[in-house]
């Protein structure tokens, strides 16, 4: 699996620290000014994150630190199909912005995956909840 190469390298670069931020359960905010960005903040939260693989029809959580309602492990569960996210990942493109997952609210970000030859594979999810 990878990226498009349309990505751009600092893009990328953002996407691997994205990914390794909601793995270690950081959170870092921030802020513009008139020497640029500078690091606000540092603060602990409870980020959650999800790799999904793509068999033509479901997106089927493959490895995630999602539980669901009952409090069990969201592995081999499937992205639900009425969801903005998934029309967004069918069509190869990202979504961000709110979502309900098992229930809970959560600003998230999802991420198609895609082969060499273009076909899409899988998917990765970051998310905060509310």
């Amino acid at each position: 699996m990878r990226f498009h190469q349309w990505i751009s390298a600092p893009v990328s670069k953002g996407i691997t620290l994205a990914i390794v931020l909601a793995l270690s359960g950081t959170l870092i905010a921030f802020v513009g000014g008139d020497r640029g960005s500078q690091v606000a903040t540092w603060t602990p939260a409870k980020l959650e994150a999800t790799i999904f693989a793509y068999d033509g029809h479901d997106f089927v959580r493959t490895k995630t630190t999602l539980l669901t309602q009952e409090g069990k492990s969201a592995v081999n569960t499937k992205l639900e199909h009425d969801t903005p996210a998934y029309t967004a990942l069918t069509q190869k493109h990202s979504y961000t912005g709110d979502a309900t997952v098992f229930g809970r609210k959560y600003d998230v970000n999802y991420a198609p995956l895609t082969s060499d030859d273009g076909r899409l594979t899988g998917a990765l999810f970051v998310g905060v909840a509310e």
